[in-house]
């Protein structure tokens, strides 16, 4: 009750005095009414002057107080008696502080902030910070860091290895919440995993650990035809380095492919299965130029034994065999032969002890032919020609030597011509003379007595 009148007293105080001195509605003791015919002496106004200029200033001053303080008491009046919470001051801490990946908890969030109120982070999702982060207000400088921190990723517990096999982190630069790794099977391994990447969670890695199983090769196809040696006991997998061998063993019938079969660190086979088929021969195509008698229509394969004979188009020359046959290991005895365009040939050759019955040319066509002679005394063997045959030369010649004989020579082996006295004989290849022992000698020696010139030599008897 107190409360209430000492309220309404400085209302009305603030009331009267805050108009100007000297109005009608203010209280005659807050101013001085003017005197008008005053009838004291001039000491007497001097006095009354006074006192009024000195009552003028002291309701001025009070009424200005008054104002002043007239929130603040109303302020005060309301906490007292309806302990309502007035804060004298306005929002000190406006602008929140910036704290990357975290935002202002619930219990400390407010509308405005004053000093002296303090408010804490809380990281965002995968974020974490330590201890955590604090900040007070204060009037001076605004928001003070009481624990300053920041937010960073939560870090993951090292994901687990798979058995022949690794991982590479392909999101993110470490093992911290939201980094995804994937896994990798090593050389000679396939991964049998439906998932093959993991991705770090607040508390754990998505996903199983990828398991990485031994690459293994496809067995072959069935088939009755075809034997197969190599393949392991009760239908386990066939892994790498490991060989197959195929054979055909039914009459009449051959392996069309690789008979060793290797498989690969890749789990994929070296070569294509092979298969039995009929023994023949195939034919295929033709080289250019190349006719041959005995083909089948569909000039394909041929049987074993099938022969075919070959011949060029005219002005082509054969290269290779005229006549081919088909074998048991369904392989031709010799290669297809080639129809070349005739070539002509450089200068013949030299024939020893011998010489061209005409002057060389520098280039000579196909089918032109030169003639040679042999010195005398010598026996030509082949030729006389040598014909340019698709840029080689062909025909076969020599110049056979002959032999000489003289008297030197025979008086070594005591000997002498039969049938002349001559000094010195020629004889000419393949031809024959007959040598008697020279007087008191008896022959000796396998060499009998009557003796063939051969190519310039001649085997003489030898008489003692």
């Amino acid at each position: 009750m107190c409360l209430c009148v000492l309220l309404w007293v400085m209302l009305c105080s603030y009331s009267c005095c805050a108009v100007p001195l000297g109005s009608p509605s203010c209280d005659p003791q807050c101013s001085l009414r003017t005197v008008t015919g005053d009838k004291h002496t001039g000491i007497l106004l001097r006095k009354q002057s006074l006192q009024k200029e000195l009552l003028s200033w002291t309701c001025v001053v009070a009424a200005q107080l008054l104002v002043e303080m007239r929130g603040s008491l109303v302020l005060l009046f309301l906490q007292l008696w309806g302990n309502v919470e007035v804060s004298l001051s306005q929002n000190a801490c406006s602008k929140l502080p910036d704290v990357p990946h975290a935002y202002v908890s619930e219990e400390t969030k407010r509308a405005e902030y004053e000093e002296g109120h303090v408010i804490y982070f809380t990281c965002e999702t995968g974020y974490i910070s330590g201890p955590t982060i604090r900040y007070v207000c204060t009037r001076e400088n605004g928001w003070l860091a009481v624990h300053q921190g920041r937010c960073y990723l939560k870090p993951c517990e090292l994901p687990d290895d798979t058995p022949n096999g690794y991982y590479q982190i392909i999101h993110g630069d470490d093992f911290v919440f939201g980094a995804v790794i994937k896994y990798f099977c090593n050389e000679g391994y396939q991964m049998v995993s439906k998932d093959n990447t993991r991705t770090c969670l607040l508390d754990k890695w998505t996903n199983h650990v990828p398991i990485c199983d031994p690459l293994s090769c496809d067995p072959p196809p069935a088939d009755e035809e075809i034997t197969v040696k190599g393949l392991p006991e009760n239908d386990d997998p066939i892994l790498p380095d490991r060989f197959l061998t195929f054979s055909c063993d039914g009459p009449g019938k051959i392996l069309n492919g690789s008979s060793v079969l290797i498989c690969g660190i890749d789990g994929q086979w070296d070569n294509p299965f092979p298969t039995c088929e009929d023994i023949s021969c195939k034919v295929g195509v033709l080289p250019a130029h190349l006719n041959a008698a005995g083909l089948s229509p569909a000039n394909e394969t041929v049987k074993v034994g099938h022969r075919l004979k070959f011949h060029c188009d005219n002005g082509y020359w054969l290269d290779g065999s005229k006549e081919i046959q088909c074998l048991q290991t369904g392989q031709w005895n010799a290669p297809f032969p080639t129809c070349s365009a005739p070539l002509g040939c450089e200068r013949p050759p030299h024939l020893p002890d011998g010489d061209t019955t005409e002057r060389l040319k520098f280039k000579y066509s196909h089918d032109e032919r030169v003639e040679y002679i042999c010195q005398n005394y010598y026996i030509m063997q082949g030729g006389p020609f040598r014909t340019c045959n698709s840029g080689h030369w062909t025909g076969a010649i020599r110049c056979l030597k002959p032999c000489t004989v003289d008297r030197q020579l025979m008086s070594r082996h005591n000997i002498q011509f039969r049938y002349t006295r001559d000094d010195k004989l020629y004889l000419l290849h393949n031809d024959e003379t007959e040598f008697i022992c020279t007087r008191g000698r008896r022959h000796v020696g396998t060499y009998v007595m009557r003796q063939r010139c051969v190519d310039g030599e001649m085997n003489l008897p030898s008489c003692q």
